[in-house]
């Protein structure tokens, strides 16, 4: 979380720079001002800092949701409520891994497959070893 704020404000400040194309055609009246508005930009870095503790709440609850229906074998719920987990721009990799499997389960190779990848980058053994065993998988059939 702290890593995709702190790339929002690098993004915002190169951006102060950034101006409109160059106008070609001279009759049109077309504004040259900055793309971006910095008032704009503060206010939505503010804004996911002051919501943070309510998404990571939300993030937590969803995720052990998608834990135990994991454990329950409920591959659709697994799915749902991981995505939901993920759209409060938290994560970790064990969440890619499980959801994976679960796309695995429904036959879904090519999205388990990213969704293992993604979790091997951030550093989910269990989604490594399941990549492996995928690809492996996928010689037997060929």
């Amino acid at each position: 979380m702290k890593k995709k704020v702190l790339i929002g404000a690098l993004t915002c400040m190169m951006a102060l720079n950034a101006h409109a194309q160059y106008q070609y055609d001279r009759t049109l009246p077309l504004p040259t001002v900055d793309l971006y508005d910095t008032g704009v930009m503060n206010m939505y870095l503010r804004a996911l800092a002051e919501t943070a503790p309510r998404r990571q709440q939300r993030y937590e609850e969803f995720a052990d949701l998608a834990f135990n229906a994991f454990e329950d074998n409920q591959w659709s719920s697994v799915i749902s409520y991981v995505n939901q987990a993920l759209s409060t721009g938290f994560y970790c990799g064990y969440l890619f891994y499980i959801r994976g499997y679960a796309l695995e389960q429904q036959g879904n190779l090519k999205a388990a497959k990213n969704d293992y990848k993604t979790g091997k980058k951030y550093n989910c053994r269990e989604a490594a070893l399941a990549l492996e065993a995928l690809k492996a998988k996928k010689k037997e059939r060929k």
